[in-house]
């Protein structure tokens, strides 16, 4: 508030500045036009009195030599003080200086002379009401009465006034009246063009100013303007860059994941074939030493082969190629088939298998293959990371979707890795820890089936506790299941 207060006040004192300059301004001018022309009435004068005195004997032009000094004198300090930039000073200079000039005439002992002076005075009196207040005009009116008397009476001792001086000293008074009179109206209106004229030009001064920050800002907004076109064509440039890149990758990843795949499944094959159809080799039996090898063999052949197969669908996905169905979809058959499955991931782990689902199953809308996909993905990942206690199935149907969970006992994941296991490649810290085998596909593919069949996945987890996932997926509103009961089913 305060620096407001003395940016006002700044902006005043500024605005009172350049009221004054400016009137100073018109008056130097006014005053210096003044003085010049007083001095070359007087020279002009001085030269042709000169002339009258040179071709009459009669003619004595000693008398106004002093005068005609004041005038010079009084005009040449006008000027110099004019030059200094001191105004009011010069006005004065020059008022004193004629002031002087007219009481010189009332020196010599010359009745024309005598009676002239007061007549200049008139003149001189007009003259100083236009340059000077009213005040200062009445005093300078005073010294000139007294000019007019003392020097006379002090020299010769008498008053140089005779009748036609003395109606011309009248004159002096009334014309003082007068000029007063005068001057100060003119000295109003004056102030107010001057002021009117001073604000008209402080407009157009801010209008020229204003037009010129508005072009100003046009110029700036234009380059703007440009740049925000430059730079959006660069992005454009850049996203059909990465659009380009991404075609390239998916094509890249899909051919490769075939080439892989070719190879990868017959080794699959024969080794299967080997281990379990000795038939195909006459019969001759496998050296019980080799059976370990094979079956590494095998598992590690199955094992990449997900992997090859997680990676085909990411890259479909990531390039927009990837189809689902959409049909309804009974959970029932996929629910037990799963749990058979989970049979075979727990192995040898003192885990129990549950399921708490409805005596008769929702059915959802999805890809049948698709929806197996995801909940498999899950009772692996649950399989892998629990070492005893549980994993449980549960369905819960609701108006609109169908909610599916996986429950583990596992180690559980912290809440700043929520997010960050659902991105392909990433892993959560359990499994990095207990270096567990995974690519970090499985939860980022779900995630992406699951938005194609219109559906979500989220999890529920403590560390310690252990983790829970859901899994929603849009509800058959033909399903002919409109009531059920809650059953449990355990396996081991």
């Amino acid at each position: 508030m305060a620096a407001v207060e003395a940016a006002a006040t700044q902006s005043d004192i500024d605005v009172s500045q350049s009221k004054l300059t400016f009137v100073d301004e018109i008056r130097t001018d006014r005053l210096d036009t003044l003085w010049k022309t007083t001095l070359a009435f007087v020279l002009i004068l001085a030269w042709l009195l000169l002339i009258l005195a040179a071709s009459s004997s009669d003619a004595d032009a000693s008398d106004l030599v002093l005068p005609v000094i004041f005038t010079v004198v009084a005009s040449l300090a006008t000027r110099f003080f004019l030059k200094a930039d001191r105004y009011h000073v010069a006005t004065w200079a020059y008022s004193l200086g004629l002031i002087a000039s007219a009481s010189s005439l009332t020196i010599p002992e010359s009745p024309d002379l005598n009676t002239a002076a007061p007549m200049i005075g008139i003149l001189i009196i007009f003259i100083i009401g236009m340059l000077l207040s009213v005040k200062e005009t009445v005093l300078l009116v005073f010294l000139m009465y007294l000019s007019m008397i003392l020097p006379a009476w002090i020299l010769r001792g008498e008053i140089p006034v005779t009748t036609t001086g003395g109606f011309g000293l009248v004159l002096m008074a009334v014309a003082t009246l007068l000029v007063t009179q005068v001057s100060g109206e003119l000295f109003s209106i004056a102030e107010w063009a001057l002021e009117s004229y001073r604000k008209e030009r402080e407009t157009a001064t801010k209008l020229h100013e204003s037009r010129a920050e508005v072009e100003k800002s046009l110029l700036k907004q234009k380059n703007l303007t440009m740049q925000l076109q430059q730079i959006n064509e660069e992005l454009d440039e850049a996203r059909r860059a990465a659009e380009l890149a991404k075609q390239f990758r998916g094509q890249f990843l899909a051919n490769m994941s075939h080439e892989l795949r070719t190879p990868l499944n017959a080794i699959i094959g024969f080794s299967e074939t080997m281990l379990n159809f000795p038939m195909m080799y006459d019969n001759v039996p496998l050296p019980k030493e080799y059976h370990q090898d094979l079956e590494r063999i095998y598992n590690s052949g199955r094992h990449l082969l997900g992997i090859i197969n997680d990676i085909l669908d990411l890259s479909k996905i990531d390039v927009g190629r990837l189809e689902v169905e959409i049909q309804p979809v009974d959970l029932e058959p996929i629910l037990k088939g799963l749990l058979s499955t989970g049979v075979g991931l727990i192995a040898t782990k003192p885990i129990e298998l549950r399921r708490e689902t409805p005596e008769k199953m929702p059915m959802v809308l999805g890809d049948p293959l698709r929806v197996r996909q995801v909940l498999l993905n899950l009772l692996s990942n649950a399989a892998k990371f629990t070492e005893e206690g549980a994993i449980t199935f549960k369905v819960v149907p609701e108006d609109e979707r169908v909610i599916v969970s996986v429950s583990d006992t596992g180690p559980g994941i912290p809440p700043e890795h929520h997010e960050s296991i659902f991105q392909a490649f990433q892993q959560g810290e359990s499994g990095r820890k207990m270096k567990r085998e995974g690519s970090g596909l499985g939860l980022a593919i779900s995630k992406e089936l699951l938005t194609l069949m219109n559906g979500d996945i989220w999890l529920e987890s403590e560390v310690g506790k252990g983790s829970t996932f859901y899994v929603s997926f849009p509800r058959y509103m033909h399903d002919p299941n409109a009531e059920w009961e809650t059953a449990e089913e355990h396996a081991s």
